[in-house]
């Protein structure tokens, strides 16, 4: 990843239209870092390609504003961006009106539950509850670190089958399909295809898209004013979500904790 020259680093300085070249840097610095969980002056120049000098002028200013931290020569995120995303998470509405919904669908599935929110056609884990059979802890932890695309789990699809038409055209455009298993969906007209049926029946199946030996069942939450804004979903081993518990039982549990968090927006009845 290469950030290019910051120059002298000024606040104005302008890398085309609306887009401050320092502010850019410094995102792309702290994304280096994160990436890297964490690395010393001279990897992280190396990494962006620029001089220490200026990387260093990066790193001091931001180790004084208190997002990054610096312990025996190692540059590494500071627990501010905890606070600052439990600040955002609990700011949003589809959180304060999902979460206790997604504990009720964990316990009563006994599988991992996910509460889930879009943002520049990637999906983000706003909460999840892990019931009394969950497994493959490390991967849903993976799954909460990195923003995910959509075309390869329940939740993404579910969402991306009820975006506006012209902002779900714009996401697949710019989609890249990565294969993650023999069932991922790399085209974008079968995508499309899935969509549609996805939208048609209310809820999204994930059959080993993702990551082999797991399935998912997603369906969307829908706003006061019917437009989605995120997703309910259940991931749980094919050796327990397979027959009818698939494609029955748990789209129609997936579907009425969404139609429960629906009405908590609707009402704003959130839940502390």
């Amino acid at each position: 990843m290469t950030a290019g020259s910051p120059g002298n680093g000024a606040e104005d300085e302008r890398d085309g239209p609306r887009q401050i070249k320092s502010v850019r840097t410094a995102a792309t610095v702290i994304d280096v870092i994160k990436q890297h969980q964490g690395g010393s002056l001279a990897e992280i120049s190396r990494e962006l390609e620029l001089t220490k000098g200026t990387v260093h002028t990066y790193l001091q200013t931001l180790v004084e504003c208190g997002f990054v931290t610096r312990e025996d020569g190692e540059y590494r995120l500071s627990f501010q961006f905890i606070a600052l995303g439990e600040h955002v998470r609990n700011e949003t509405d589809l959180y304060m009106a999902g979460h206790s919904e997604v504990d009720e669908l964990a316990e009563r599935t006994g599988e991992y539950a996910h509460l889930i929110g879009e943002e520049r056609g990637r999906e983000t884990v706003l909460y999840e509850s892990r019931g009394e059979f969950a497994v493959a802890m490390d991967y849903h932890l993976r799954m909460r670190e990195t923003p995910q695309h959509l075309h390869d789990t329940a939740a993404g699809k579910a969402i991306l089958a009820h975006v506006p038409a012209n902002r779900r055209d714009e996401i697949i455009a710019n989609q890249e399909f990565e294969r993650q298993t023999a069932n991922t969906i790399t085209d974008a007209a079968e995508l499309r295809e899935t969509l549609a049926d996805i939208r048609e029946r209310g809820y999204a199946l994930n059959d080993e898209e993702e990551i082999r030996g797991m399935r998912a069942v997603g369906a969307p939450v829908l706003g006061p004013d019917e437009t989605v804004v995120g997703a309910v979903s259940v991931t749980a081993p094919t050796s327990r979500l397979k027959d009818d518990r698939f494609r029955t039982a748990m789209p129609e549990r997936v579907m009425e904790t969404a139609n429960l968090i629906e009405v908590n927006l609707e009402t704003a009845r959130f839940d502390s």
